[in-house]
């Protein structure tokens, strides 16, 4: 028994030494925001429209009709009643909305010495000039960020940047109504490693 009471201490032994020999958690990421942005995209299909549209549309319409008078004509020379008449539905005619659009951007830089393959990160809003959060937002990215690299991360939402805004705010402009933060909460390499931050 003794054989294999000394291979059992000589792996423990091994092991811890391994284990010290692994390099910690860096307790910060290794990539760097160097600059953050959010906006309101607002979308007006009345106003983007093609100014020409209406003259399209009227001579589509003209073409209709002459196709629907040869139509009916035909249907009369065999005996068939004629169609009811069509009535055109004009771009005026249909209900528009306003589209608003939500764009997070954050523009990274790979500081560490692997390849980053994802990217979580978040989108703190604060009241100015207090710590009191008012919401945020946590998008998961892809990219392909070699070392020393830098990519700028855009992503689109209908989802506001906070639930409530308060009513005697109302009709300030959006960017003075908060202060941001972004705060990088996971990291993939490309190696399979992760890193992640701690408990907020």
């Amino acid at each position: 028994m003794k054989i294999p009471c000394s291979i059992l201490v000589l792996f423990l032994f091994a092991f811890s030494a391994f284990a010290q020999s692994l390099p910690s958690p860096s307790p910060t990421p290794r990539v760097t925001v160097i600059q953050k942005n959010w906006h309101i995209d607002v979308r007006n299909p009345v106003v983007e429209k093609d100014p020409l549209q209406a003259n399209k549309d009227r001579q589509q319409e003209e073409i209709q009709q002459r196709a629907d008078a040869k139509e009916n004509q035909n249907r009369i020379d065999q005996g068939m009643p004629a169609l009811p008449p069509r009535i055109p539905v004009r771009a005026q005619d249909v209900p528009h909305r306003v589209f608003l659009t939500y764009v997070f951007e954050v523009a990274l830089r790979n500081t560490g010495d692997k390849k980053i393959h994802t990217v979580t990160w978040e989108y703190v809003f604060f009241e100015p000039g207090t710590e009191r959060e008012l919401g945020r937002r946590l998008f998961i990215s892809r990219v392909d960020l070699k070392p020393g690299g830098t990519r700028k991360l855009i992503i689109r939402s209908t989802e506001p940047p906070i639930r409530t805004i308060d009513a005697t705010k109302a009709g300030q402009n959006p960017r003075d109504l908060y202060s941001e933060q972004v705060v990088i909460q996971k990291i993939g390499y490309s190696d399979g490693s992760v890193w992640q931050s701690g408990p907020n």
